[in-house]
């Protein structure tokens, strides 16, 4: 997806307090939009340097090496080896704070959530609600939603709504607690596509719901059918096993299938069995959200399926 300004910060905001944009990530964006930002204070410009990283390796012994005006530009110089000098553009040396809250603002705004977010929790905001009456938060660092108690604050915040987190990636664990609680969280980067308006993005609210899953999942080994949503499909019977190891483990206590434990059943690589699924499910007139949603990824831990142990029927 092409890089605007607005995804560029919203990765660097991943890094909490500590985001800044320096000036040679921020050149290429400059201009309008860019401008815009500043004036909502999205970006805050800070002093320019004066001082410089050190070369990787360096034995100098210094912390840093200072800038110097060389001509028409700058040079930070190595005091071991010239050959390591960089030379500096006037926009390498300027450096801008991301300030979260109004970078938190500018994305409910992009979703078109016209009121003024509120603070659900520390680094968690509440953008607002969908038309289906969806609350949707918006965490910018991983490190707000594994705190203590969060899930409870964001139930609370949300009083009796469904709930849509935007955030990044999760670590495992986390991100399993908040399924576990019911919470679809949505990765923001994913959700921030290119437009043509005065932010240059924009967001489909109609995405931040989950697609709504069929009732029952009818699996019939004899025939190897798998039945779901008023649809079906006969899978292969080279691909039948590895969608029978998704179902032992969905009705297991431990419902995530490990890349090996769906390789027990080839040689071939877990990422590779799961697409010719998903690809199956297509075939027979599924969405792609559909068959991501029916098998889903579990990032660094293998995958699941999206129907709960109740909701599974196997027949002989």
């Amino acid at each position: 997806m092409t890089e605007t300004i607005l995804r560029l910060l919203t990765r660097l905001s991943e890094a909490g307090d500590d985001a800044i944009l320096p000036g040679e990530l921020a050149a290429p964006f400059f201009g309008p939009v860019f401008d815009r930002l500043l004036a909502k204070r999205v970006l805050v410009e800070q002093a320019p340097l004066s001082d410089w990283e050190v070369c990787d390796g360096c034995e100098c012994g210094l912390p840093c090496r200072p800038i110097r005006k060389a001509g028409d530009g700058y040079r930070a110089e190595c005091p071991l080896d010239r050959r390591h000098d960089v030379d500096l553009t006037e926009d390498d040396l300027r450096e801008f704070r991301i300030g979260a809250a109004a970078l938190a603002s500018v994305i409910g705004a992009a979703a078109g959530f016209g009121a003024a977010l509120k603070l659900a929790a520390e680094k968690v905001w509440r953008l607002g609600d969908t038309s289906s009456g969806r609350a949707v938060f918006l965490a910018l660092e991983p490190a707000a939603l594994t705190c203590d108690g969060i899930i409870a604050t964001l139930r609370q915040a949300a009083q009796g709504s469904d709930i849509t987190i935007l955030a990044p990636q999760l670590p495992a664990e986390a991100e399993r607690r908040h399924h576990d609680a019911g919470f679809h969280l949505v990765e923001t980067l994913a959700m921030l596509i290119p437009a043509s308006d005065g932010l240059g993005v924009s967001i489909d609210v109609a995405a931040l719901a989950p697609v709504p899953l069929a009732p029952v999942l009818r699996v019939r080994r004899a025939t190897a059918e798998v039945q779901w949503d008023g649809r079906s499909v006969i899978l292969s019977r080279q691909i039948f096993p590895v969608f029978e190891r998704l179902v032992e483990k969905a009705l297991s206590r431990d419902q995530v299938a490990s890349g090996s434990h769906v390789e027990g059943t080839t040689a071939r690589e877990a990422k590779d069995l799961i697409r010719e699924l998903r690809d199956a499910l297509k075939a027979a007139g599924f969405t792609d959200a559909e068959s991501t949603a029916l098998i889903m990824t579990v990032r660094g831990r293998g995958y699941r399926l999206g129907v709960v142990a109740a909701d599974i029927v196997v027949e002989g």
